[in-house]
C-alpha cells in the first residue's frame, strides 16, 4: 500500500482534532457535575418545601371526606378512599361504594365531596404533592452519588433508591389521573379500577423502597394537624 505524502500528518491533525473535542466534552460534563453538587441540595430543600405545603394544604379536603366515610360499612368491609385500601388494593365494587356516599355529601360552595375529591384533592393537591416529593427523593440521592461517590453495593443502593423515587412519581400521578377519571361522571369501569389499584399499590411500595420520600410522608403525616369535628350527640330517651 503506498501512502500519499503528508498523509501521516493527516491522521495526527485529525487525531489532535478528535482529541480536542473530546477535551472539550469532558471539561463540560465536569463542570455539569459541579454544577449538580451546589443545585441538587437546593432542588431538593425547594422541592420538599413545596410538598409539604401541598399535602398541608390538602389535609383539610382529606379530613373531610374521611370523616364522611367513618363508620362505613361495604360489602367487604369499611369503605375508605381509594389510597388507604392496602396492601391489597380495591375493586369496581368499593370504587363505586365510596363514588355514591361521597356523592351524597354536601360540602359548601361545591355540590358534593365528590368534586372536592376530585378537585382539588386528586387535581392538584395531589399531583402536585407527588411530583414534589419524587424531585426531592431522586434529587437527595442524586446529590448523595455525586458528592460521596459510593462504591460497590452502597453505589447500587443509591442508585435504587434515586429510581424508586423517579417510579413514585410517575405511579402517584398516574393514579391520580386514574382515580379521577373513575370518580368524575364517567362509568366505573372494571379494567380501569385494577389499573388504578395496581398503580395505589405501586406508589406505597415505591414510596417506601425511595426512603426519602417515604420518610417525608412519614413525618409530614405525623406533624399536619388535623380537622376536628363536633361529635353529634344521640337523643336521649323520652
Amino acid at each position: 500500500m503506498t501512502l500519499r505524502p503528508g498523509s501521516n500528518n493527516l491522521r495526527v491533525l485529525r487525531g489532535d482534532r478528535a482529541s480536542r473535542r473530546w477535551d472539550g466534552v469532558f471539561r463540560m460534563l465536569t463542570c455539569l457535575v459541579d454544577a449538580l453538587r451546589y443545585s441538587l441540595p437546593a432542588i431538593s430543600f425547594v422541592a420538599l418545601v413545596i410538598g409539604g405545603i401541598a399535602y398541608v394544604t390538602n389535609q383539610p379536603y382529606r379530613d373531610e371526606i374521611d370523616h364522611a366515610l367513618k363508620g362505613l360499612k361495604g360489602l367487604k368491609g369499611d369503605v375508605k378512599v381509594p389510597e388507604r385500601m392496602l396492601p391489597w388494593g380495591y375493586d369496581a365494587g368499593q370504587l363505586r361504594e365510596v363514588k355514591e356516599k361521597l356523592r351524597s355529601e354536601p360540602a359548601g360552595d361545591r355540590q358534593t365531596l365528590l368534586d372536592v375529591y376530585v378537585s382539588p384533592v386528586l387535581y392538584w393537591n395531589d399531583i402536585v404533592f407527588a411530583v414534589a416529593i419524587a424531585v426531592f427523593s431522586a434529587s437527595l440521592w442524586l446529590w448523595a452519588l455525586l458528592q460521596f461517590e459510593p462504591a460497590g453495593l452502597v453505589k447500587w443502593l443509591v442508585i435504587f433508591f434515586a429510581a424508586c423515587s423517579v417510579v413514585y412519581g410517575i405511579a402517584d400521578v398516574a393514579e391520580d389521573v386514574m382515580l379521577a377519571r373513575l370518580f368524575g361522571p364517567y362509568p366505573v369501569a372494571d379494567r380501569e379500577v385494577r389499573l388504578a389499584s395496581a398503580l395505589t399499590q405501586a406508589k406505597m411500595g415505591s414510596m417506601a423502597f425511595s426512603v426519602a420520600g417515604g420518610l417525608a410522608f412519614s413525618v409530614l403525616s405525623l406533624l399536619t394537624p388535623h380537622k376536628t369535628f363536633e361529635r353529634v350527640n344521640s337523643p336521649a330517651p323520652s
